[in-house]
């Protein structure tokens, strides 16, 4: 395969994905990895894509835009309710866990029935409800807010976490292509992180629509993680593919 056709494959698969690792750009169009950065290095020079660590991300456009969370809140409410379920089967009574922000927590939260609970969230959406229909303990992580994910992020939040022990944590993500697990931007998936390192068990919520779908940035992968939670509209072939980087749970199992 030429240059020329190599790097028009490279942005046709940035179209699809829009963040890729050098190796699964290597494997989808059967080359070495050192082609690929050659490749990578002259297009982002060329102001095609944008070069990042182990991999390429498609060139921002300014007409992309993040969704708002009042945007996303008819998407999948049933699929994500039925993740509730699988949360409320995993989660003790007596525990302390750590809820991201986002609309499939947020209906996710409505299904979790355990009993005193200790919820630490950096989502204003989630501590609302909390404090409205539940008697547990709260901590809201905060920080700068985002007014468009209803959200505390920045160094402010991550600090919130240094002191912090937590059982079950789970993180929203807008996508996972591979094993990366992408966000709109590095700073809410650092909060994500930070969490995720205070915590015994480690998960991964998402609903299954957002499979083979990434957004700018990944702030983690897929091996980092316990569980990969979705909804039993995934596919024998997505089970495969992300099941060889952590355990995928579609369905209630026994407290962890």
């Amino acid at each position: 395969m030429i240059k020329q056709e190599r790097q028009t494959k490279i942005i046709e698969l940035l179209d699809k994905s829009t963040f890729l690792t050098v190796s699964d750009i290597a494997t989808k169009i059967g080359v070495s990895e050192m082609t690929v950065r050659r490749d990578i290095t002259e297009l982002d020079k060329k102001n095609i894509v944008t070069k990042r660590y182990g991999g390429v991300q498609k060139k921002a456009n300014s007409e992309q835009k993040t969704l708002t969370t009042q945007e996303k809140f008819p998407s999948n409410i049933e699929e994500k309710k039925y993740i509730g379920k699988i949360l409320n089967s995993m989660i003790p009574d007596d525990a302390t866990i750590f809820i991201a922000a986002g609309t499939t927590m947020f209906y996710a939260l409505q299904e979790i029935k355990a009993k005193n609970l200790f919820v630490i969230t950096n989502s204003l959406i989630a501590f609302n409800y909390l404090k409205d229909e539940t008697e547990h303990r709260l901590l809201l992580a905060g920080g700068e807010f985002n007014a468009k994910t209803d959200e505390f992020f920045g160094p402010a939040t991550v600090r919130f976490f240094e002191d912090l022990n937590i059982d079950i944590a789970f993180a929203a993500t807008n996508g996972v292509i591979g094993k990366n697990v992408t966000s709109s931007s590095f700073d809410l998936g650092w909060v994500e992180n930070a969490a995720f390192e205070k915590a015994r068990v480690k998960c991964v919520v998402l609903d299954s629509s957002k499979l083979g779908k990434s957004d700018v940035y990944t702030f983690m992968t897929l091996d980092q993680v316990d569980y990969l939670i979705t909804d039993d509209k995934i596919t024998e072939a997505q089970r495969k593919e992300y099941g060889q980087y952590t355990k995928i749970i579609t369905k209630e199992v026994e407290k962890i």
